[in-house]
């Protein structure tokens, strides 16, 4: 589909060129990093970039490794690709920053949460497990990214979670344990019914989940 954001692109942290849409905001401005899921794309999530954009935000929605219009393996390099899309909102003028990520892209944006310095708010939308991803990839590394409150630290960053209880790929009650053990500020909403990617398009969760991150980006303060 066509996108009125900008086509971008810019290094990994290992070099591996990633492709992406940015939406401009002021400087200083929050930014987000928008996640898709496992055999999706950036084109995938511009009603959502939109939404933000919509608040005065910097919005990037990258390709990670091996979808879309970035190459390669889908190798642990993805955190990496998390990390440097967080960079490049960081050197084009963006203040405080925000991850929003689903299934896949969940899971990355709680790992990559407490490893960059201007991190605040987080929502992971049925975030996938690092063992159902390990299968589902083919591959070890999601398993030396548990996700708990023993790598995410007391760090003020505010985590909130999505899920549907008619997920049939990931139960919501993993969500609702990882929810119960998290630090304050966080949120938790439980829809009815759904199905794994039912939520990342309905206008109440999107609304919702905007809110979330404008609460604690936009009205953080210094």
């Amino acid at each position: 589909m066509d996108s009125p954001l900008e086509l971008v692109r810019f290094p990994s942290r290992d070099g591996r060129p990633i492709k992406a849409l940015l939406a401009e905001g002021d400087l200083g401005a929050p930014g987000v990093v928008i996640l898709h899921g496992y055999g999706s794309r950036k084109d995938n999530h511009v009603d959502f970039a939109e939404r933000l954009r919509g608040l005065g935000m910097w919005v990037l929605i990258p390709d990670l490794r091996g979808h879309g219009g970035t190459p390669g393996p889908m190798d642990e390099g993805m955190v990496g690709d998390v990390l440097a899309s967080l960079d490049d909102l960081t050197y084009r003028g963006a203040g405080l920053l925000g991850l929003r990520g689903s299934s896949m892209g969940g899971f990355l944006a709680l790992t990559c949460a407490p490893m960059h310095a201007d991190m605040r708010a987080v929502v992971a939308i049925c975030p996938a497990r690092p063992e159902s991803l390990a299968v589902r990839l083919g591959d070890d590394w999601p398993l030396a990214h548990p996700l708990g409150p023993s790598t995410w630290r007391h760090d003020g960053v505010a985590r909130g979670f999505w899920h549907a209880t008619g997920d049939d790929v990931v139960p919501w009650g993993v969500t609702y344990d990882l929810w119960s053990r998290a630090a304050q500020p966080k949120h938790l909403r439980i829809e009815m019914g759904g199905h794994h990617q039912s939520l990342q398009h309905d206008p109440r969760v999107q609304a919702d989940t905007a809110a979330f991150l404008a609460e604690h980006l936009l009205g953080a303060g210094d």
